[in-house]
């Protein structure tokens, strides 16, 4: 089966909503908003789950090759070496699944179901290799052997659907990150300055690029409207202690720079050159300085 028609066969199981939701729900309000940063990745500029799920993947297939030298040579040091990759990779998929759990609580609808399963799968295959270790830890080799064998391809299934959610449904990359990300490459006119509200979040277009402008005093900062993280309107969003907050998942870039301030998301918001002339504001893209 294709990879859509998967994801389309996953998407049609209303039952995983409903048994997604209080999850969710639970994990995205017990977790603090620090710890939440640390789990999404929001200090390091990229979101730390998969960055940890290599540790996994990467053990597991150590041990996967050294069973078969292990069965091949009757070696018993490379079998141990194989429990202790294991070992590793149990150790790893523990962090594995406490940040994917993080960024999946921010998901929602089709995204939301496809990443309940392959949190399911996962979880299927580190309890799948708990028992591998275990058996083996106790004289049961081969069954060990096997079980970490039904293990690595259900783990490999998953992040078959993993690697759906972030090239199909694009959770985890930057959403500002599109052909227009130059544009406008001069400086536009959008709107009468006079008619800008001061601390209010005010939605224009330039070139074909939706951008938020906030008024702030005598400066006007602007910053693109849609939320790095998943797509949020940051224009529909509220200012927050200097930050503009996303309406959708609570994410806040700094308005001065467009840093991220809190997460979910871990890529700031592109920020635009503003100036006014003849009582129009213009906007182009570039950095945080206002043009002279």
């Amino acid at each position: 089966m294709e990879q859509q028609g998967i994801a389309n066969l996953i998407d049609e199981q209303e039952w995983l909503d409903e048994a997604a939701e209080p999850v969710a729900k639970v994990i995205h309000d017990i977790l603090p908003r620090e710890l939440k940063n640390l789990l999404h990745g929001t200090w390091l500029g990229h979101p730390l789950h998969p960055v940890i799920t290599d540790i996994p993947v990467g053990a597991w297939s150590v041990a996967l090759a050294l069973d078969g030298v292990a069965g091949m040579t009757g070696n018993e040091d490379v079998g141990d070496a194989a429990d202790i990759s294991i070992a590793i990779g149990l150790a790893g998929a523990v962090g594995a699944a406490v940040t994917g759990a993080t960024d999946w609580s921010d998901t929602y609808g089709r995204g939301r179901k496809i990443g309940l399963v392959h949190g399911i799968l996962n979880l299927a295959a580190t309890g799948l290799y708990a028992g591998s270790l275990i058996a083996r830890r106790n004289g049961n080799r081969d069954t060990g052997v096997a079980l970490s064998m039904l293990g690595y391809a259900i783990a490999g299934a998953s992040a078959y659907l993993g690697g759906h959610l972030v090239f199909n449904e694009q959770i985890g990359v930057d959403h500002t990150a599109t052909a227009d990300a130059e544009k406008p490459e001069e400086f536009t006119a959008v709107m009468n300055a006079a008619d800008l509200p001061d601390e209010k979040p005010t939605r224009v277009e330039a070139d074909g690029v939706a951008i938020v402008l906030v008024k702030r005093g005598d400066r006007i900062v602007a910053l693109t409207d849609t939320c790095p993280h998943l797509g949020g309107p940051l224009s529909e969003g509220k200012l927050v202690d200097g930050a503009i907050q996303c309406p959708w998942h609570g994410s806040e870039f700094a308005l001065d720079d467009g840093s991220v301030v809190n997460g979910p998301s871990t890529f700031p918001a592109r920020c635009f050159q503003v100036r006014v002339r003849d009582g129009r504001i213009e906007l182009r893209a570039g950095n945080k300085q206002a043009a002279e």
